[in-house]
């Protein structure tokens, strides 16, 4: 087994672990959750929200960094660990919503950017599940 199909398989080990410990938190968690739309449009809110912060966390730096200022990425782990951590939650939420595989959507994502801007990588050649 090469690295590329072993590295894809832990990872779809480990969201499809995820996904599941997410229905978890859900059940206790999580107020708004019915009907369906109402819990992806509270997410898509939630998702928004992160995504602010995100903006907000690097906007400045990215003034700094125009100027020249070199920025320590790894300085910024504090502050980016939520907001990461956030995002899976959203993305688990959201395939468990559409009762889809997140390590196959992460598969095909990665196959199909790879057939449009690297239809040579190895990465275009990822064998997809029927």
């Amino acid at each position: 087994m090469d690295e590329m199909t072993r590295l894809l398989e832990q990872a779809s080990r480990g969201v499809e672990a995820m996904q599941r410990l997410q229905v978890l938190y859900d059940r206790e968690m999580w107020d708004i959750d019915d009907p369906a739309f109402t819990k992806l449009r509270h997410i898509h809110v939630h998702l928004s929200v992160t995504v602010g912060k995100l903006a907000k966390l690097i906007e400045p730096k990215d003034h700094l960094s125009h100027h020249g200022e070199e920025i320590d990425v790894k300085q910024l782990e504090s502050e980016f660990s939520p907001i990461l951590a956030d995002l899976l939650m959203h993305a688990s939420q959201l395939a468990n919503l559409a009762e889809s595989d997140l390590g196959q959507m992460l598969a095909r994502r990665y196959k199909n950017n790879a057939t449009r801007f690297a239809p040579d990588s190895s990465f275009a050649k990822i064998q997809l599940a029927d």
